[in-house]
């Protein structure tokens, strides 16, 4: 299985098995083989086949670098009709049977660690079972975020000092304290796990355990980005951060960037062809990419709040819209006039970032489509929805002054979409899609986080340097023995 080459550090990534997650472990794999690793990425078998053309073309070139798959034990979970990724799940009731399928999968990557021990794992943050296989063998672990160093500063600092628990209504702004920037939030703006009333306590020692098991933290960001929140991070949990995105960038134009998260599948290479051909046909800068992710899923007034508002813009617009069996929309198409293209559960996301005539991005803040945006240049309508979102909304609106926010007061509760209504109206997506795209000083900011992007994961540029300090970490640790 491994290379004979002694000197290359042999290093395992195993994501959470769900878009958002596998894909930039995908490229974060790809990224270290690049740089002389010798890479496993392990995953399920319906994702090994949807990922791994890209690691097969990388092979192909002469890198060290492979898919394992794993079976993902659905039957012996309750969960049954093969689904293997979060995003294919058919109802959200089989959300838990899917996470226990995923922790089944901790004495199979125990077993493979002892057939073929590394010298190093890079885990996702959300799997802490990846953290503590096979303990004898003493192999270090290296926690990949999945989110930005500022989300995590905000997170840590609400479970520890609960700010939230001292205003008395949702709406209330309080200050979260101990960070670089003065960042306020409301209740209705935060992560579930830091609700009033949620678990918080549980969620913390999580978090805690992680801390202790990782040797460092792996991250897809770049100082220009957020460096003052990576040295906050690092200082506030004791271990080293290795900022080494933005990690879509490892994707050069052509299959990997085309394929990207749906390669093999039937129709994706033409879905592709048809979005990028369609963008071909517009001005630059002309058209705003509408995309929540591959597990946001709108009550039904909230899309045809949100299609009708794309359509009054009178802008361009690419809307992907992730549920493939959402209704038709006849009176966006009849409103729009043929100045929208939707598209059901997937487009290239990286590709249409990087193509000209996109303007602006509208989207749901997670943590990848925010580094993806960024490494584009191009400017965001913040639209948070769960999770850590509303943190990274924080982020481009309030101090990086990279997006403008669309509007959205509160989120969703996953799973129960169907009860949250409307969030944010037609007439507000209207306006503030029409202000985004005649920013010019939004513009001009996201431009220059482009540049940035790619300055830091060329040569010499502090995401090309985090790498190669990791992968020195991991020698270093090996001639000590761990």
């Amino acid at each position: 299985m491994w290379s004979s080459d002694a000197a290359a550090p042999r290093m395992y990534f195993i994501p959470f098995p769900t878009p958002g997650h596998a894909l930039p472990m995908s490229d974060l794999a790809r990224l270290f083989a690049s740089r002389g690793a010798d890479a496993t990425l392990v995953l399920t078998h319906a994702n090994a086949a949807r990922l791994g053309g890209p690691v097969a073309r990388a092979a192909a070139s002469g890198l060290r670098i492979r898919v394992h798959a794993l079976p993902l034990p659905a039957e012996a979970a309750g969960l049954t009709g093969g689904h293997e990724s979060a995003d294919d799940l058919p109802t959200r009731e089989d959300a838990g049977p899917f996470a226990v399928a995923v922790d089944l999968l901790a004495p199979l990557f125990a077993d493979l660690l002892r057939r073929h021990p590394g010298d190093a794992v890079v885990f996702d943050g959300v799997l802490p079972w990846a953290a503590t296989a096979a303990p004898e063998l003493g192999i270090p672990r290296y926690a990949f975020t999945g989110t930005g160093c500022f989300a995590l500063s905000v997170q840590r600092s609400l479970l520890l000092h609960t700010p939230q628990e001292r205003v008395t209504s949702p709406t209330e702004p309080f200050l979260v304290p101990g960070l670089p920037d003065a960042v306020q939030l409301t209740r209705s703006r935060l992560a579930e796990a830091t609700l009033p009333g949620a678990d918080s306590r549980e969620f913390l020692n999580r978090m805690f355990d992680i801390e202790r098991a990782t040797a460092g933290w792996v991250v897809n960001s770049f100082a220009g980005l957020e460096e003052r929140y990576m040295e906050h991070y690092e200082k506030d949990t004791g271990k080293p951060v290795f900022a080494v995105g933005p990690v879509c960038l490892v994707n050069r134009d052509g299959d990997d960037v085309l394929e990207r998260g749906r390669g093999g599948e039937t129709g994706a290479a033409a879905e592709a062809a048809r979005v990028l051909g369609w963008l071909d046909t517009k001005p630059a800068r002309s058209v705003v990419y509408v995309c929540f992710g591959s597990l946001t899923r709108f009550p039904r007034e909230q899309v045809a709040e949100l299609g009708m508002g794309l359509a009054y813009s009178g802008v361009n617009f690419v809307w992907v819209i992730g549920d493939r069996n959402a209704p038709p929309l006849p009176d966006v198409d009849a409103a729009a006039g043929g100045r929208g293209l939707v598209v059901r559960g997937w487009a290239p996301q990286v590709a249409v970032l990087r193509h000209a005539a996109v303007g602006a991005f509208v989207t749901h803040c997670g943590w990848g489509a925010v580094t993806e945006a960024a490494a584009a240049g191009v400017p965001v309508v913040t639209w948070p929805v769960f999770a850590e979102q509303f943190y990274n909304e924080s982020l481009l609106v309030g101090i990086t002054g990279t997006g403008v926010g669309a509007g959205a007061e509160r989120g969703y509760v996953w799973g129960g979409e169907e009860l949250g209504g409307v969030v944010v109206g037609r007439e507000k997506v209207a306006e503030r899609v029409r202000a985004a795209m005649s920013d010019e000083g939004l513009r001009r900011r996201a431009g220059e986080m482009g540049e940035r992007a790619r300055q830091a994961v060329e040569v010499g540029g502090s995401s090309y340097e985090a790498v190669g300090a990791l992968l020195d970490d991991v020698r270093r640790r090996r001639r000590h023995g761990g």
